[in-house]
């Protein structure tokens, strides 16, 4: 770690040791209060404090005083032991919570369960390992909950489960408009209008527009920005009650253009026969031929009905989300004017031969995922609370795969391949919960769910010009069919102030097929299936009050895994004598690993300088490494051995009244690898978002800057290839509320 990396970490450690909070309220009595955040972790609308669970809940007011949550990794620098494993644009990467493993470029489902408003979202080879921009439009609130999850959560949630929670229609004339300039050409608009119609409906419509023509990272022969950035977002919503019944339909439509897959060609010196004294592109400035773009097309409906019959209250939950991605990018990395001028350079050993420029590449899905849940949650009775519930989950995915370039001697004279794949994945889910307060101070509950999975898989490879069958190992037609019982015990006792808990859970991470089974050639053979991860884990926690307006949430765990699921390649390259063509990414089930961690948060709130003060810290230790296998000892991929997080926000009363505030966001990981290969290290690094600005009547004018302090750091690092993180974007906003 260098001196400057050295600085910037103490920075940190010396904030976050300075105060602490989340969210606050003004008391009657003119003191600072702790907010209580409520979710619905547990299937029923509770504050976070009184779950005895590791999580982070994000409210309205926070994330209003953040600016916002622009995206899956802004809401998870909020978070402890998570990492964002950005490795490639957008669209396909994913999240590791605890050490849950990442399965990025193969077919694998994502170790973290993705919910909306309840919905499991996730699935699909594209798009499905994480969050749409849509998701993050008019939210109420988010809740994080770290560690398995699988009893009530089910399928993929290993390393734990995210819901983000949706602003509902109320019986309140409100609303908001929200317009954002910033650097890059980007100017956004925010439109939210809630009308109750009468005393039984209530409606509430948004939109969300922004367009960004410029940004970092040039691609000077197509005259385009990889960064450049565009969304729409229309929503709709309609809620009725009356007496014991609610019913609300939320329709809505999102189209993205995202930041495309953009990296730096780097080949040094030696390591290359045809370019002896290496050669490398420019940080900002990649000569590519053809397009890198993200792209995601969301339409979302859902349907909740809820009653109450007094022996307790049934939840109808009925949606279906249709999903199309595509990630298109430029497989040489290359142009003719870029090899050019290399050749111009003196950079081309004398009689070698460049490779081909015009190699390109895509990926496609449609999604649809079809989603039911009906639970009844019992009115606590006699010390006893109770839940059962059913739930259906339907995923059709249609996948293709393109990789395109001139016809060659070498290829047959083939312009390319595309390989075209059809999953269905219907799974079902019986679950329940009963807990029972043994004393006042005490008490017992237990969660289970038992799961059914069916999945199919169709897929093969086909040439561009004939239409027939590519290669060898791409057609499968296999199916697999399995079973899980999940299950978490918690036993909770109350302490003063304190909850303390103790828990043993489980939770399984759904196998599945590798798409692509390699070349004949190939030194590491690729599995057609692979099985279901599985996950005990063991956790202590407490969370209570230090001194007063200083509540403390603190964790510690222990996970054993069951053929842990590792994503690697089956070593092929074009530079490898035996096997010279592009390796082939795949996942295999690697054996056993043991996980362990400590997380610490610290939540509060105080009066400074005549204001009033809040501010989010946490942090985590993670550990552990595979225990059985060929990959014995070696620590599990895009772990980090440290992370930490804070969030301040100052509010201080000026003449008029006029209100001043600002917002320092900070988040930091140092430790752990890339890849299971164990190289190269994941780099450490140390983001800050400021954000500051005045209110008054509703009005609030701000002034931000995300990553304030130009961090630059290597985001995926491989052999001859680089990519980089966003360097320092800031503009302003303008919000009306009323």
């Amino acid at each position: 770690m260098t001196k400057h990396r050295v600085l910037k970490s103490a920075s940190i450690v010396a904030i976050c040791c300075a105060m602490a909070a989340p969210a606050f309220a003004q008391s009657t009595s003119g003191g600072v209060e702790l907010e209580e955040i409520l979710v619905t972790a547990r299937k029923r609308e509770e504050s976070l404090r009184d779950i005895p669970a590791a999580g982070t809940a994000l409210g309205a007011e926070q994330i209003q005083a953040m600016g916002g949550i622009a995206n899956t990794q802004a809401l998870l620098s909020n978070v402890p032991a998570v990492n964002f494993a950005n490795t490639s644009n957008p669209v396909t990467s994913e999240i590791s919570i605890r050490g849950s493993g990442t399965s990025r470029a193969t077919a694998a489902d994502a170790a973290v369960g993705l919910y909306r408003n309840g919905v499991y979202i996730g699935g699909g080879y594209v798009g499905g390992r994480t969050f749409s921009k849509p998701d993050f439009f008019d939210v109420r609130s988010i809740e994080v909950l770290r560690g398995v999850q699988g009893a009530l959560n089910g399928r993929n949630a290993v390393g734990g489960s995210i819901n983000v929670v949706s602003a509902r229609p109320t019986q309140k004339e409100e609303g908001f408009l929200v317009l954002d300039g910033g650097n890059n050409a980007r100017y956004e608009g925010q439109l939210v209008v809630n009308q109750p119609l009468n005393d039984n409906w209530a409606v509430r419509f948004g939109a969300n527009l922004m367009k960004q023509r410029k940004g970092f990272f040039y691609n000077p022969i197509r005259d385009e920005y990889f960064d450049r950035q565009e969304t729409e977002v229309y929503r709709g919503q309609i809620a009725y009650e009356d007496g014991p019944f609610k019913a609300n339909l939320l329709l809505e439509h999102g189209r993205d253009q995202l930041p495309g897959l953009m990296y730096q060609l780097l080949i040094p010196a030696g390591t290359n026969a045809t370019y002896p004294r290496g050669i490398f592109q420019d940080k900002y400035n990649i000569s590519w031929n053809h397009p890198s773009s993200a792209k995601q097309q969301v339409n979302y409906a859902e349907l909740t009905l809820e009653y109450d019959l007094g022996i307790g209250t049934l939840t109808s939950t009925t949606a279906l989300r249709e999903r199309r991605s595509q990630n298109a990018y430029d497989r040489d990395a290359t142009s003719a004017p870029f090899l050019a001028q290399a050749a111009a350079n003196g950079l081309v050993a004398p009689g070698a031969v460049q490779g081909s420029p015009d190699l390109g590449g895509s990926q496609n899905d449609y999604a649809r995922v079809l989603f039911q849940d009906v639970h009844l949650v019992g009115k606590d009775v006699g010390g006893f609370s109770w839940l059962a519930g059913f739930e259906y989950y339907d995923l059709n995915d249609k996948y293709q795969n393109t990789l395109a370039g001139p016809p060659t001697a070498a290829n047959g004279r083939s312009y390319g391949t595309v390989g075209v794949s059809r999953l269905d994945f219907v799974s079902w889910a019986a679950y329940g919960s009963l807990g029972y307060d043994i004393t006042e101070a005490f008490n017992i509950t237990a969660e289970g769910r038992f799961t059914k999975d069916d999945k199919d898989l169709l897929s093969t490879r086909l040439d561009f010009g004939t239409g027939r069958p590519s290669g060898v190992g791409f057609d499968i037609d296999t199916g697999r069919k399995t079973d899980n019982f999940s299950y978490n015990v918690t036993a909770s006792y109350k302490i003063a102030d304190w909850l303390t808990y103790g828990k043993i859970g489980t939770a399984y991470r759904a196998g599945g097929f590798n798409l692509a089974l390699g070349d004949p050639r190939q030194p590491r053979a690729i599995p057609t299936t692979f099985d279901d991860e599985k996950a005990m884990s063991f956790e202590v926690g407490a969370k209570g009050t230090i001194i007063p307006r200083v509540f403390a949430t603190v964790a510690a765990y222990r996970t054993n895994v069951d053929d842990l699921l590792v994503q690697t390649d089956n070593g092929c390259g074009v530079s490898f004598p035996t096997c010279p063509v592009q390796a082939t990414p795949f996942v295999y089930n690697a054996g056993k690993a043991e996980l362990w961690g400590i997380e610490v948060e610290l939540t509060g709130a105080a009066e400074v300088l005549g204001g009033t003060a809040r501010l989010t810290v946490g942090g985590s230790r993670q550990g552990g490494d595979i225990t059985s296998g060929p990959d014995k000892g070696k620590k599990g991929p895009q772990r980090p051995d440290w992370t930490g997080t804070f969030n301040l926000n100052y509010r201080h009363d000026l003449r008029d009244d006029w209100v001043g505030f600002f917002n320092i966001k900070g988040s930091g990981r140092w430790g752990g690898v890339q890849e299971i290969a164990q190289t190269p290290k994941l780099e450490d690094y140390q983001i800050f978002d400021a954000r500051a600005g005045l209110q008054k009547n509703g009005w609030e004018f701000a002034l931000y800057s995300n990553n304030v302090g130009q961090e630059s750091y290597i985001v995926f690092n491989a052999a001859t290839t680089r990519r980089w993180n966003m360097p320092r974007t800031y503009g302003a906003q303008l919000r009306y509320s009323w």
